[in-house]
């Protein structure tokens, strides 16, 4: 197997069930709620209009969540390592990580689950459920980060990302013209 294969990784974290159920109850319980109180009567007329624009919105924001931050995509390829929530996304080139290990998630460390920031640099791109995954240390902008990022196979993405970096510190074979 040569080099490249080994990193290359590609890995895509589903959040749970229950996550997803509970994101589309709350949408359906704001529309029926404002539904159901313009219809008996409760509220009607600006406040009605207020109500539903508020619904709107709210409803907006849970579409929004449960298309971008349900799905955690984990990739390390040409010498960078990429995690993404839908459109969220951060990527790390692979020559400035400083280490890299596999470790459980947690929590309080971070700050919470889902894209989070804890104190001294430390950030999680992690997925609920998933109790692993690898913590890199790197030098960005000048500042020393630490990056959670969650994995179901974190000695993999450990050695994609090992891979990566040993291409970054092998010497290169120049040959110089006569």
């Amino acid at each position: 197997m040569n080099r490249d294969d080994l990193s290359n990784y590609k890995e895509t974290l589903g959040a749970p069930d229950w996550l997803r159920w509970t994101l589309l109850a709350a949408l359906l319980l704001i529309v029926s709620t404002i539904g159901v109180r313009i219809g008996s009567g409760t509220i009607g007329g600006g406040e009605g209009t207020a109500a539903w624009i508020a619904a709107l919105l709210s409803g907006g924001a849970l579409l929004f969540v449960y298309w971008n931050f349900l799905t955690l995509e984990v990739s390390v390829a040409g010498g960078m390592f990429t995690f993404a929530y839908g459109i969220v996304r951060h990527t790390v080139v692979i020559g400035q990580i400083e280490s890299v290990e596999s470790d459980a998630y947690r929590w309080a460390r971070y700050g919470g689950w889902g894209y989070s920031r804890g104190p001294l640099g430390r950030r999680a791109w992690s997925m609920p459920g998933v109790k692993t995954g690898v913590v890199v240390v790197v030098q960005e902008s000048g500042k020393r980060r630490e990056y959670f990022v969650s994995s179901h196979v974190p000695l993999k993405l450990e050695e994609a990302i090992r891979a990566g970096m040993a291409e970054k510190t092998e010497p290169q074979n120049h040959v110089i013209p006569e």
